[in-house]
């Protein structure tokens, strides 16, 4: 499931319409949207409980490692019994736990520590969205995670093939990169 154009609460409606598991992947999320961080359900107003299962990365917006699974007893048994991560992974080294534990903690008890990556994320999509001739943003704004596409009307007057999109990002991506390293070089 992608974040962008996620209405949490009609997948919950479908979910129980028909009968189906809902696994939300909050590793972009989880840290970044909602109040206080806790992701896509706080973000949209959804209860948590409804979704069947909930994943995510201690990496990203926490800066420490690992992931998690959240549900109820029975997923998270199933889950920590029967995944293969349980067979072939590490505990986490404490440093690493106790940074996730702390970020956590902030985020509850400041969540205005979030404004200023909101106003960043809507600065950026204030420069490039809107004012590119040849991209525009998949992604919702909301998200700091911003999923750059060639417009229609550009794939199709250069006549771009997936893989000439890809190169041509790809060739941004290394310019970017070394236009860093010279002026880390100069400082």
């Amino acid at each position: 499931m992608e974040f962008q154009d996620a209405n949490e609460a009609l997948k919950i409606e479908l979910k129980l319409r028909y009968k189906f598991r809902l696994i939300l992947d909050e590793t972009w999320s989880f840290g970044v949207l909602g109040r206080t961080g806790r992701g896509i359900t706080e973000h949209q107003n959804v209860d948590a409980a409804e979704v069947d299962m909930i994943i995510g990365s201690l990496a990203g917006a926490l800066c420490a490692g690992g992931g998690f699974c959240a549900g109820s007893d029975e997923i998270v048994e199933h889950q920590r019994i029967s995944a293969s991560a349980y067979t072939f992974s590490a505990a986490l080294p404490a440093m690493l736990a106790t940074t996730a534990s702390e970020v956590l903690s902030m985020l509850q008890t400041s969540p205005e520590m979030l404004t200023p990556v909101r106003e960043n994320i809507k600065t950026l999509w204030a420069q490039l969205d809107p004012r590119s001739d040849w991209v525009h943003c998949t992604s919702s704004p909301d998200n700091p995670i911003m999923i750059l596409a060639f417009k229609p009307e550009i794939i199709a007057s250069k006549k771009l093939s997936r893989v000439d999109q890809e190169q041509l990002f790809q060739e941004v991506v290394d310019e970017v990169r070394e236009d860093s390293c010279h002026s880390e070089t100069r400082c």
